[in-house]
């Protein structure tokens, strides 16, 4: 998360109570959008969607939700809502209701008094329950039960407790992870597939009793826990879970609360052979991010196409030495992010770091210009690629590279043809500042050593000498006069002169 999070409860919880009383958002008309790289908060009847740095109203349900996952090949979240299973899209609106299946019905009296019997998580096309002492697996829409498996092993003790609020899937191991309150406060990891409960570590920095109600995990393996007493969100490393780390301090919001997370989604490139663009390439790749993309949207892909949604649309200048890109480009993430893009018009078929120009993306910014001077051409149409880094935790990262993977952001490649350069004033002719020369005027510079030529008759008719100084009878002056707008030396002007009186 960025700076670690915002005082993200603080906002959660004025987001929410000044969204009481809203009314859920109508059917919209235009696709709905997916639910990539982020995490939905609810709180009592309240989903809100939160990053790194506040939390957005999304709508209000008429009863409280629990159990909530996001469920990919569905597009939809799932929960619990009273006697029923409801699902619904990404700005809150209901997408189907359902009866509640038995197994979904809290039985145990010590987890009905409680009033927090489940736990939901999200994979594939199953959504994965707790309720009292089982891990239900179903497949959606059909809610269709798949397995169902009676919690057990050593960690079958403390979850069989109304200890636990909420959990989330690892898709590193495919593993659910929950915290249970104390004293002290356990991570467990539990197999979906066997019910099998383990301790894995007693983080320093949790607090002792309260319970988690809203966990998620992220695609780096980082589970979030929010807790519900003292409204503090908790980081743990999974792979180094013997330390928790407080994120973020709020105020108590004393209040039912559940979590889930969406998928990851990465956006890649669409450059054409040699140039590496799959993620079996290393070919790069942008985990899509809220608020930072290259023109106004972002699309997330599976893996590199032949043909994406590119909207960018660079706008290329020739000028002199200098070549130009301009490009549009959206940052309201409040940190600066980074433009890098290479262009391959020395024609090797790689994009060398002689390619690459950069330039800084500054929050609220709607355009950037990358500059390349004495760009090496050898060829006037090739590939283009563009990168933005940044997203909510800014860019402080060595030199960008074109290939490989970046926490945020957007990539696009597009074919770039240099364009002829700009007209522009001619060029000075310094060897000809006296204007062009008089065909067949016969007229030379002498030289300084040979006897100086009388001129011709219809010459000496013709044409006029101006000196800068008077005539010397008995020497040659050494200054420079203008013979028909040439620069002749005054030595051969005072010697024709001679010439012409010899004539007379």
């Amino acid at each position: 998360m960025s700076q670690r999070v915002q005082r993200f409860v603080a906002a959660a919880a004025c987001a929410a109570a000044a969204f009481l009383g809203a009314t859920p958002p109508a059917a919209a008309s235009a696709p709905t959008p997916a639910c990539f790289n982020g995490s939905y908060l609810v709180q009592d009847g309240n989903l809100l969607r939160f990053d790194d740095r506040a939390a957005t109203p999304v709508a209000r349900f008429d009863a409280p939700l629990d159990a909530v996952a996001y469920v990919p090949a569905s597009g939809a979240f799932w929960a619990v809502s009273g006697d029923e299973v409801v699902s619904f899209d990404v700005t809150g609106r209901v997408t189907r209701r359902a009866a509640l299946p038995d197994a979904l019905r809290a039985t145990d009296p010590i987890a009905v008094a409680s009033g927090s019997t489940s736990a939901g998580a999200g994979t594939g096309d199953r959504w994965i329950v707790r309720t009292g002492r089982e891990v239900v697996t179903y497949r959606v829409p059909a809610l269709k039960e798949l397995e169902r498996h009676a919690l057990n092993g050593p960690g079958a003790d403390i979850l069989l407790r109304p200890r636990i609020a909420d959990w989330d899937l690892n898709s590193a191991d495919g593993r659910l992870y929950t915290i249970v309150s104390g004293p002290p406060a356990q991570l467990l990891r539990i197999d979906p597939h066997t019910g099998t409960a383990t301790p894995i570590a007693t983080p320093r920095g949790l607090p002792a009793t309260g319970s988690f109600g809203a966990l998620t995990v992220d695609p780096q393996g980082t589970l979030r826990a929010l807790h519900d007493p003292t409204g503090r969100l908790f980081d743990v490393d999974l792979r180094q879970p013997a330390k928790a780390t407080a994120v973020d301090t709020g105020p108590s919001t004393r209040t039912r609360s559940d979590a889930a997370g969406c998928p990851e989604g990465w956006d890649y490139g669409d450059a054409p052979a040699p140039y590496p663009t799959r993620r079996t390439a290393d070919g790069p790749r942008h985990r899509v991010t809220d608020g930072l993309t290259l023109g106004t949207t972002v699309d997330a892909e599976p893996d590199a196409r032949t043909a994406d949604k590119d909207d960018a649309r660079p706008r290329i200048t020739k000028r002199g030495d200098r070549l130009t890109v301009e490009i549009t480009v959206r940052n309201t993430t409040g940190r600066n992010g980074l433009l890098a893009g290479w262009h391959d018009l020395d024609g090797n078929g790689r994009f060398d770091e002689r390619d690459l120009a950069t330039a800084t993306v500054r929050p609220g910014a709607r355009s950037a210009t990358l500059t390349w001077a004495k760009p090496r051409i050898k060829t006037t149409r090739s590939t283009l690629r563009l990168r933005l880094f940044g997203g909510p935790r800014g860019y402080d990262s060595p030199a960008p590279k074109p290939v490989g993977p970046a926490d945020s952001g957007e990539i696009e490649d597009h074919p770039i043809t240099v364009p002829a350069p700009a007209p522009g004033k001619a060029p000075l002719d310094i060897k000809n500042l006296a204007g062009p020369t008089v065909p067949d005027a016969g007229l030379v510079v002498p030289d300084p050593g040979s006897p100086p030529s009388p001129l011709p008759p219809e010459s000496r008719r013709r044409h006029v000498v101006a000196t800068t100084a008077p005539r010397e009878p008995d020497g040659i002056p050494l200054t420079w006069s203008v013979f028909l707008g040439l620069l002749v030396p005054a030595a051969s002007v005072a010697a024709r002169a001679a010439a012409k009186r010899g004539t007379r």
